[in-house]
């Protein structure tokens, strides 16, 4: 068996590196991750200025939905508690060709039948839960309603995606649970977006909200499912995607090893490898940081970044993995593998990467797997990360 060093990765990865054809990339447009525990804002995580006024009752500091979403708000639908949102871009642009992800935990009490999470307002559309399932609206044109037996009292996760063909997917715990047919996209919006209420007067929230996600693009299956399976993480803050699974949504694994949905491909703990990224694309600020979670524990990693993603986003076949990061490949620093499997890099890594603000970079994370690996190569892959960075 024959195990790359991380300097012979190195060399390996240089010479396969080739320009590719691009792929699709889903920007994160606003992000409130309810971490505040005093005052009346809530900061928008996205770097878009999408800071949001409570009003009403609305509590803070309480429990999020797991340790790494960190805290949530209580929504008290029976005092009228919401959030009021500026209209800009890029939410005003979103007509259809969006996505809206959340961590809920719904309180079968309130004054209403009809709970929205978000839009509402002046906005174009809106999306919550009725008394026996979930509702998207485009405001004067279509209730996209699906009957679901949601879980009350307890945190799921929740995503609506609103296609450029005008239908409306939805996705419970990561999971696709139906579709509604539309025609027509949403009207523009004519003043602000609330969380937690259709207008400042009905159709109140009753409950917990966490990580509250809203996305320019529409979220395909992987995307939906590495959010429910990486609770916190986005899909490349300030903009970008997760791709290049191993997850046979793409290219096959190398000996049929799959992964989970949004995994790469298994390695000799039965599971695939996942990379996230946490804080903002902002060279200036320099303060994005990866995750990478489900290695073999105890074993060499090698993080690096590349100009382009291979083969379409699909990648090629490198020892039991994929790689998709390829073009002027650069290190990013080796770890040792935890006890769970987890490493981390960042922040600070903008110099050594060597991006500028409107590059597009593509990441990932190399792993040995000496014992055990699934096809003989010794050596496995995450899934990649790729994200633009703003100034």
């Amino acid at each position: 068996m024959r195990i790359l060093s991380p300097l012979s990765l190195l060399a390996a990865i240089s010479v396969l590196a080739v320009p590719s054809a691009g792929f699709q990339v889903e920007a994160l447009a606003a992000h409130w991750n309810f971490d505040e525990t005093s005052g009346s804002v809530l900061g928008d995580q996205s770097g878009n200025g999408f800071d949001a006024v409570t009003s009403g009752v609305v509590t803070l500091g309480h429990a999020g939905a797991f340790a790494s979403t960190g805290l949530a708000a209580f929504f008290d639908g029976s005092q009228q508690g919401l959030a009021t949102v500026q209209d800009q871009q890029p939410l005003s642009g979103l007509v259809d060709n969006l996505s809206v992800a959340a961590w809920l935990r719904a309180d079968p009490g309130g004054s209403f039948t009809i709970h929205r999470v978000f839009g509402g307002g002046g906005a174009g559309w809106s999306c919550g839960v009725t008394a026996s399932g979930f509702r998207f609206t485009t405001k004067g044109i279509q209730d996209f309603d699906f009957p679901y037996s949601y879980p009350t009292s307890t945190w799921f996760h929740l995503a609506f995606v609103f296609d450029a063909a005008h239908d409306v997917s939805y996705y419970v715990d990561g999971a696709l649970v139906g579709v509604r047919q539309g025609s027509s996209p949403a009207n523009p919006p004519t003043g602000p977006w609330l969380i937690g209420a259709f207008s400042p007067t009905n159709e109140y929230w009753n409950g917990y909200l966490d990580d509250l996600q809203v996305y320019e693009g529409t979220l395909s299956a992987s995307d939906v499912a590495f959010l429910f399976q990486n609770p916190g993480a986005t899909l490349a803050p300030g903009g970008g995607t997760s791709h290049c699974f191993g997850d046979s949504s793409g290219l096959a694994c190398p000996c049929g090893n799959f992964g989970a949905v949004g995994e790469g491909c298994a390695n000799s703990t039965g599971m695939g490898a996942t990379l996230s990224a946490q804080g903002t694309a902002s060279v200036t600020a320099d303060d994005i940081r990866f995750q990478c979670a489900q290695l073999v524990p105890g074993q060499v990693c090698l993080f690096f970044v590349g100009n382009r993603s291979l083969n379409g986003g699909s990648g090629r076949l490198f020892g039991d993995g994929l790689r998709c990061a390829g073009q002027q490949v650069r290190r990013l620093g080796t770890r040792v593998a935890d006890a769970n499997g987890d490493a981390s890099w960042g922040p600070g890594l903008a110099g050594q990467g060597q991006w500028l603000a409107g590059d597009t970079r593509s990441f990932q994370v190399w792993y040995q797997n000496a014992a055990g690996s699934p096809c003989g190569g010794g050596f496995n892959t995450s899934q990649a990360l790729s994200v633009t960075f703003s100034q």
